[in-house]
C-alpha cells in the first residue's frame, strides 16, 4: 500500500529524478536531453515536471496528480491542450515498487527514479518556508486538508 505523503520526507518534500533521455546529435555525441523530476510534498501533493538540458537548458511542462490510489496509481490534473503544453507519454502512470535503497520504480520500468533533493521549500508552486512550517505544526497542508 502506497500512499503520497510516505515519500516526502520530513520537510516540504522529496523530489525524485530520472535522467535516460539522450537526445544525439549528427556526430552520434549526447547533444542534450530530458530530465523527468517527480515532487512528493508534504501535504501529499504531487508535481512531475520536464526539464531540457545541454545548450537551451529550460522547463519543458509540469503537471499536478489529484492523487495517488493505495495500488499506486497516480491521477493526473491534465491541463487543456489549447492553453497548456504537455505530453502525457512521459507521465508516470502506476507506482509498481520501492527498492531497499528509496528508488521508485513505475510502470514496469527497469529505470529507477532516485532521490535527488530534501527540500525545505518550492516557493514556485506555493511553497514557501513559512507556510510549509505553519502547514506542519498545524497538521493542515493545501492538498490533504
Amino acid at each position: 500500500m502506497f500512499t503520497a505523503k510516505q515519500f516526502a520526507g520530513t520537510h516540504c518534500g522529496y523530489r525524485y529524478q530520472q535522467d535516460y533521455r539522450p537526445t544525439l546529435g549528427k556526430d552520434g555525441k549526447k547533444e542534450s536531453g530530458t530530465l523527468e523530476v517527480i515532487k512528493f510534498y508534504y501535504d501529499g501533493a504531487i508535481r512531475m515536471e520536464q526539464h531540457c538540458y545541454g545548450e537551451a537548458a529550460t522547463f519543458v511542462f509540469g503537471v499536478w496528480a489529484e492523487g495517488m490510489d493505495a495500488d499506486g496509481t497516480l491521477h493526473w490534473a491534465l491541463p487543456d491542450r489549447r492553453k497548456s503544453y504537455y505530453d502525457e507519454d512521459y507521465l508516470p502512470r502506476k507506482l509498481d515498487r520501492v527498492d531497499e535503497a528509496g528508488n521508485l520504480y513505475f510502470d514496469g520500468s527497469p529505470f529507477p527514479w532516485k532521490l535527488a533533493d530534501d527540500f525545505d521549500e518550492d516557493k514556485r508552486w506555493g511553497y514557501p518556508k513559512w507556510k510549509v512550517l505553519l502547514g506542519k505544526l498545524t497538521g493542515k497542508g493545501r492538498k490533504c486538508d
